[in-house]
């Protein structure tokens, strides 16, 4: 944030002003680039306003000022307006790509709307006083001849600089008091630029800013003319509480949005990694069923090999009765899951010799 002060706040034409704004003496020099702009907020009544974009009108090369054009309407600016000599201005910035590169740029054709002059003017100021070699033609749209901001500095420059020239376009009412002015009734259609560029679109860059209506409608034809999209830049001007909208985007919208996304996807790589650690893959599972299987069925085939050894060794020479076969049965059954067969155990019985006993006073004989 930098701290400025009002030097000057006066009228272009009966709806714009100029705000002039010098920064503090102790804060550090304010750099920014042709065609970019700032937010501005100030206290109203000891308390801070909401603060607002506003594209800078003047050069770089002024490092000490800053210019900002503004159309009075509404509340806000109807307050800027206001501000006295003096006043206090917070200022941010600056922001935008809609900057002129006097590298790529070389031969430049700018389609202006209304309030759409601001950064585009601030282009031709920086390109004058550099001295540049650029080409710049402009074809400013305006309702009214006698709402025309700028119109004296513009003049001022093609005197100064041979590489810039501009052509003013009244879409509505009288143009006589203009008459001195390179200045045409009606709009740009493509007849207007193609007589102003003398019908080649081949090699140049064109810059559109003004009202949202006015840019589609540019665009549009450059388009038919078969300009690619790489030569046209378009940013929308706006000074009311949407802000600065259009094509290209300021950098913090980018880094502040992509930042978001990085969270929100970062956070949601988080919670899929944690599902996938707390649930085993079913590999794991079948694998871990196997074990716990063949370890059941191993033990059951132990304690079957420990009960049979722990068995004495019996002789059998008599059949094996109908119960102990059935017993065996079930054994050989039931270790059938475990392919261990268990043989019934050889029983031998032996028949003891019955003693008898004679009665002497019956005469009975008891035989046990």
């Amino acid at each position: 944030m930098y701290r400025y002060f009002v030097v000057n706040n006066h009228k272009l034409t009966s709806s714009t002003l100029l705000l002039t704004l010098k920064k503090d003496v102790l804060a550090k020099d304010f750099v920014f680039l042709p065609g970019q702009y700032v937010t501005i907020s100030f206290k109203r009544n000891g308390r801070p306003t909401p603060a607002r974009c506003f594209s800078i009108a003047n050069s770089p090369t002024e490092k000490d000022i800053i210019q900002l054009s503004i159309r009075i309407r509404g509340r806000y600016t109807g307050r800027v307006a206001e501000l006295k000599i003096g006043d206090e201005v917070q200022v941010r910035g600056p922001f935008g790509s809609f900057v002129f590169n006097e590298t790529r740029d070389k031969d430049l054709v700018m389609l202006a709307g209304g309030m759409g002059i601001a950064p585009l003017i601030s282009i031709v100021h920086y390109a004058s006083n550099m001295n540049l070699s650029n080409k710049i033609n402009l074809l400013y749209s305006c309702k009214d001849q006698d709402d025309v901001p700028f119109i004296g500095q513009l003049t001022d420059l093609m005197n100064s600089n041979q590489n810039f020239k501009a052509t003013i376009v009244i879409s509505g009412g009288l143009v006589d008091k203009l008459t001195k002015y390179n200045v045409i009734s009606g709009r740009i259609t493509p007849e207007v630029i193609d007589a102003n560029i003398n019908n080649s679109y081949a090699g140049k860059r064109f810059f559109i800013c003004g009202p949202p209506q006015f840019m589609n409608s540019m665009a549009s034809i450059l388009r038919k003319k078969g300009v690619s999209a790489g030569n046209i830049m378009m940013e929308t001007f706006s000074q009311g509480p949407n802000k600065q909208t259009g094509k290209i985007r300021s950098w913090p919208v980018n880094i502040y949005a992509l930042g978001a996304l990085g969270v929100v996807l970062g956070g949601f790589a988080v919670m899929i990694s944690d599902i996938l650690n707390a649930l085993p893959s079913s590999s794991s599972l079948g694998s871990s069923s196997l074990v716990d299987s063949n370890n059941a069925s191993n033990s059951r085939q132990a304690e079957l090999d420990n009960l049979v050894n722990s068995l004495p060794s019996v002789t059998n020479t008599a059949p094996l009765s109908t119960s102990a076969a059935f017993s065996g049965a079930q054994q050989t059954s039931s270790s059938s899951s475990t392919t261990t067969t268990v043989t019934a155990p050889t029983v031998t019985k032996t028949t003891p010799t019955p003693v008898c006993t004679t009665s002497q006073s019956t005469g009975l004989t008891t035989c046990i």
